[in-house]
């Protein structure tokens, strides 16, 4: 079974998929940026602003997530799926929980820098996946 994604501008692979979470009624498509560096996936701010996450509804993790967009809150999406699409048929990944970002911009500065801070898919999924690149497409391959 293969993920077949793309290399973006920044040079760095992602692949896209659904993520479902029936409890907080999100069906929503997100890029994710493939990062062997992360530990567990993760939805940035413009994502969750974008499917229409609300916050008050997830509870806070009990530790800080620290990244290239500093330390920041993260937040616990419960019960989830991720599913990948393929041309016949699709693979679902189950996740206990994907974290979802909240940053504090203060600046319009910050601002900016958070918006342009990808989903980012971690090895709590891809510890499950090979990992390789070919002709401009990074593979996850089981």
């Amino acid at each position: 079974m293969r993920i077949i994604g793309a290399i973006g501008k920044s040079g760095l692979g992602y692949v896209s998929a659904r993520l479902i979470s029936p409890r907080y009624g999100i069906n929503a498509s997100i890029r994710f940026y493939v990062d062997t560096g992360a530990s567990h996936t993760a939805i940035a701010d413009r994502d969750a602003e974008r499917i229409g996450i609300n916050y008050g509804r997830l509870r806070i993790a009990p530790y800080k997530v620290s990244g290239v967009g500093g330390i920041v809150d993260g937040y616990l999406l419960h019960e989830c799926m991720l599913v990948f699409q393929f041309s016949q048929c699709a693979h679902i990944e189950y996740l206990n929980n994907i974290l979802v970002l909240k940053h504090n911009p203060q600046t319009e500065e910050e601002k900016r820098k958070v918006q342009s801070i990808p989903s980012l898919l971690g090895v709590d999924v891809l510890k499950s996946y090979t990992v390789r690149f070919a002709n401009k497409t990074i593979i996850l391959e089981k």
